[in-house]
């Protein structure tokens, strides 16, 4: 027979066949994201008066509106970190309730059918005990690539997650953020290190598009939006999307920002960016649509977008699912613990003491050998009136939960430390929790002296002499002993230095409110703000 009609009849039966290699089908799938939702797990907090407020059980509903929209089948629904601080809730079933029936937090994701979580700074701060009951309890991947365990530098969470939806495979890499270190006790991070995203995300990259084949791929990073071209340890999301060679989009966080943008990436294609702000208020969406032809993906278009979802109601099958957690966080939250003999001042002026800060003082002061306190405000108005105090007040005074470190530091660098602190303050070039002041000090701050020359430490808060070249106990957080702000850089100490001159860690700052509280029954602020062992200071013309 004739080569030619050999051909013909074979180019016939090709073109019988069921799938031609020319048919070509869009496929479209939608990538839904949370982040830091910082405990926003319910639509009101734990109070009487306390006002509505969006939380996941809005997220949820629009979730289950999109799955209805576009089929269940073509969602996929992420989160990117610190969920596991910043509420009552998340606090009850961190530390209260660490052996019931599950996390709140992982019940929570699991019946909204997460497909993969990334591992937040907040979330690690939370302690092992806590992060390793999630990572078992969750139904998806615990996502953190670059805490590595020292041993042998190996990943304790998961890597990555591969997630198949419509016929296309999305890779999922997550990263925490690295800076960690910089902000949380070690203890509650104990056997691990934390490797810069920017220093392993192509590799790893890499090593999924050649094993799992994926259509595309997420990074998903609890680091903030940063600059396209600084390479930033903290923040620095745009920065992967332009320098990372195969990826199709970043999922952000971590800064409580919003953003859907494209820009350049390494390979000549725009890469998306997207973030949704905090506290369950939006939602970041990546609408994908992929042209596949014999069975390959041939092309992917990416749109991002951020959905509110704050006017939403919120999801009555999740309200009925936990509408028992609610209560037992409420009234846990409303045990009363004490009374204020007299209204607690909240507001925070640069230039002056407040009651406020000179309760927190006064605790951390009353640690044994601890001679002066460093403490930042925590809240800048308001004020809690006279009556009982109820352990939901105390989310209030404290919102963080920081341990009391009791460090050793001389003189010179107490007095170095207050002009970073003051620095910060009068210029007004940081955010005000780090706006220290010191307690156990009598001493003057002169606004229009340049820095370096601000502060004049008069004496002990008992008149003794302060004296530069002696060692002091100084309390301050876990936050700010681990030279997170910046202020022990002020001083000339770095976090190697300062694992030196750790004496004592008391617990968390605001369960020694609690104890506080609950040792006198009757406290009055404004007796505790006279109290000559705060100390004191003031701004000179």
């Amino acid at each position: 027979m004739d080569r030619n009609i050999i051909l013909s009849l074979f180019a016939a039966v090709l073109c019988l066949l069921p799938v031609s290699c020319g048919e070509e089908e869009t496929v479209r799938v939608e990538i839904a994201a949370t982040n830091d939702t910082h405990g926003a797990l319910f639509p009101r907090g734990y109070t009487e008066d306390a006002p509505e407020r969006s939380s996941l059980a809005s997220v949820c509903a629009y979730v289950d509106s999109l799955r209805g929209a576009v089929g269940g089948d073509r969602v996929i629904l992420l989160d990117c970190g610190d969920h596991l601080q910043g509420d009552n809730a998340v606090y009850y079933f961190n530390y209260v309730d660490s052996a019931g029936k599950g996390h709140l937090v992982s019940r929570i994701f699991n019946f909204m059918d997460y497909d993969a979580v990334v591992v937040g700074n907040h979330d690690l701060e939370a302690g092992h005990s806590v992060y390793d009951r999630i990572a078992e309890e969750l139904d998806c991947p615990y996502l953190a690539a670059n805490a590595v365990r020292l041993a042998d530098r190996e990943a304790y969470f998961d890597r990555y997650a591969v997630i198949e939806r419509g016929g296309l495979r999305v890779a999922v890499v997550g990263f925490t953020n690295p800076n960690v270190k910089s902000w949380i006790s070690p203890d509650k991070y104990e056997g691990l290190d934390f490797v810069p995203v920017d220093s392993m995300a192509a590799r790893l990259v890499t090593e999924v598009r050649r094993r799992e084949k994926p259509d595309v791929v997420i990074l998903a990073v609890h680091c903030g939006l940063g600059e396209v071209d600084v390479p930033g340890l903290e923040n620095n999301a745009l920065y992967l999307a332009a320098h990372v060679p195969g990826i199709d989009a970043v999922i952000s966080s971590h800064d409580h920002k919003r953003a859907a943008v494209k820009v350049a990436g390494a390979d000549g294609d725009s890469v998306c960016v997207v973030e949704s702000g905090s506290r369950a208020e939006a939602v970041s969406r990546l609408s994908i649509t992929a042209v596949r032809r014999g069975g390959r993906t041939v092309s992917v278009d990416i749109t991002p977008s951020v959905a509110d979802v704050s006017h939403l109601e919120p999801s009555e099958r999740y309200m009925e699912e936990f509408r028992d957690d609610w209560q037992t966080v409420y009234d846990f939250s409303n045990r009363v613990i004490g009374r204020l003999a007299s209204p607690l001042d909240l507001s925070w002026k640069p230039d002056r003491r407040s009651d406020y800060l000179a309760l927190i003082h006064y605790v951390q002061l009353s640690c044994p050998g601890v001679e002066i306190s460093f403490t930042a405000p925590l809240v800048s108005e308001g004020v809690m009136p006279a009556g009982d105090l109820r352990f939901n007040d105390l989310f209030t005074l404290y919102r963080f939960e920081n341990l009391l470190y009791v460090v050793e530091m001389t003189g010179q660098e107490v007095l170095d430390y207050l002009e970073g602190a003051y620095d910060k303050r009068i210029t007004g070039s940081d955010y005000l929790y780090n706006y220290d002041s010191a307690g156990g000090l009598i001493y003057t701050v002169d606004p229009y002296a340049d820095k370096g020359s601000r502060i004049s430490i008069i004496s002990m808060w008992d008149g003794k002499p302060f004296v530069l070249t002696r060692r002091y106990r100084v309390a301050m957080t876990s936050y700010r002993a681990s030279g997170a702000g910046g202020l022990l850089a002020e001083a000339g100490l770095d976090r190697e230095e300062m694992a030196s001159r750790i004496v004592e860690i008391h617990p968390e700052i605001r369960m020694m409110l609690r104890d506080f509280i609950e040792n006198q029954g009757n406290i009055d602020p404004r007796e505790i703000a006279r109290s000559k062992k705060t100390g004191t200071w003031r701004f000179i013309e």
